[in-house]
């Protein structure tokens, strides 16, 4: 018989102030894991990150009614956490002919590569009904008391 791994779903209004209960939600799901205060913490940035770029796209299109769910699985060797809101993803900007410095922060780029240390694996794909999905993998290995 395959055991699955049951998953938990938070929803939140897609706004800055319900990060932190996100944050919290990852902070006790993490508590079914093998995993150091530190990687418990990694997670919780990263989770904390996915969020924000969902916040912020939501506030530049304008759409007070965001909604925002973390999916979680979480067994004794990984954790998959999933970010989805429903806020329309903007085009990509067209490629640059020549490298340049680009004079202006660009805080969404800066928090894909955050993420990326903080986890394992990293996967952001869009979604049929517009939105996104940021799907955070960590693996987990138990540690043997050294």
């Amino acid at each position: 018989m395959l055991v699955t791994s049951p998953v938990v779903e938070l929803r939140a209004p897609c706004h800055a102030e319900y990060v932190s209960v996100v944050r919290l939600a990852v902070l006790g799901l993490c508590g079914r894991a093998p995993l150091s205060y530190d990687e418990v913490e990694d997670l919780r940035l990263a989770v904390g990150e996915g969020c924000a770029s969902s916040v912020q796209r939501a506030a530049e299109a304008g759409m007070d009614d965001a909604r925002l769910t973390l999916r979680a699985t979480v067994d004794e060797s990984l954790i998959v956490l999933e970010i989805e809101d429903d806020v329309p993803v903007p085009p990509a900007p067209e490629p640059l002919e020549q490298a340049v410095m680009d004079v202006d922060f660009n805080d969404q780029q800066f928090r894909v590569s955050l993420m990326q240390l903080l986890v394992d694996e990293v996967n952001i794909e869009g979604l049929p009904g517009g939105g996104q999905c940021i799907r955070l993998t960590k693996h987990c290995v138990a540690s043997d008391g050294q």
